[in-house]
């Protein structure tokens, strides 16, 4: 079992899936943009107006059956009109990141992305995830948060990762962070690095936020794989499924030892 294998394990998802624009009022172009993201996906767009229902919503539906609703607006703002830049330049704090539930619902689905040069937006559904990973377990305060960097040099390089980990060392989670390459990181920062050079780390994107046991605590994970570091084009999907949160989380502690200084 592999990163990779995650990925595909974890797309569950069965059946028709739409995000239904209901009695829109915002401008065309924010339709296109929503249209826009979601090419290529698993995930179809529709646009109809319907008498007595409520205004400016946007329905998650499965085969037909409302899965959950959120306002056009929250889409817009949160998703469709910022790029990638507000995460890496940390101009949005944890206690800010408000996903929307039509985006949190879509978990299951195996989306195919592809980040800058090749696409503007495409990335951000991925990312906005792994924020809202974060900003579970920084509600939680405990539990334990596994995430996959890459370069672990990102974590400090990058203002708005930076600025999450400064808000998430301050809590009683235990954080674990993997990837290639050092960590200069601040001695106020009480995390667990595993440093590797295995392949799958340079390649894997993981966010994975195991609650603390005998809560009603909800957790979530996001486990995507780059299989074209060039292109900068990537396969992910998350869960909430907590059995698989945790072999997720078996496997990367299993699999890469902390580095010992």
């Amino acid at each position: 079992m592999r990163l990779r294998d995650f990925v595909e394990e974890f797309a569950t998802a069965t059946g028709d899936q739409s995000l239904t624009v209901v009695n829109s009022d915002q401008p065309p172009t924010v339709t296109r943009m929503l249209t826009g993201l979601f090419t290529n996906q698993p995930v179809n767009i529709e646009t109809v107006n319907r008498a007595l229902a409520e205004e400016d919503v946007v329905q998650l539906r499965r085969d037909g059956h409302v899965v959950s609703e959120s306002r056009f607006g929250d889409l817009r703002d949160t998703i469709l009109a910022v790029n990638a830049d507000i995460y890496t330049t940390g101009v949005r704090s944890l206690a800010d990141v408000e996903t929307p539930a039509v985006i949190r619902d879509l978990e299951g689905i195996k989306f195919h992305v592809r980040g800058y040069p090749a696409a503007s937006k495409g990335k951000l559904l991925l990312i906005e995830i792994s924020r809202y990973i974060e900003s579970l377990a920084a509600d939680a305060g405990g539990g334990e948060l596994h995430a996959g960097f890459q370069r672990l040099s990102r974590l400090t390089h990058e203002r708005g990762t930076r600025r999450a980990y400064d808000e998430l060392v301050q809590t009683d989670l235990s954080i674990h962070v993997y990837g290639v390459g050092q960590l200069d990181m601040p001695t106020s920062w009480h995390l667990t690095v595993h440093a590797d050079d295995a392949s799958e780390l340079r390649r894997g994107w993981f966010v994975i936020f195991d609650p603390p046991a005998n809560t009603q605590i909800a957790g979530a994970a996001l486990v995507a794989y780059s299989i074209d570091i060039e292109q900068n084009e990537w396969v992910g999907v998350w869960t909430s499924d907590a059995n698989s949160i945790r072999r997720l989380r078996s496997y990367l502690t299993t699999t890469y030892k902390a580095s010992v200084d």
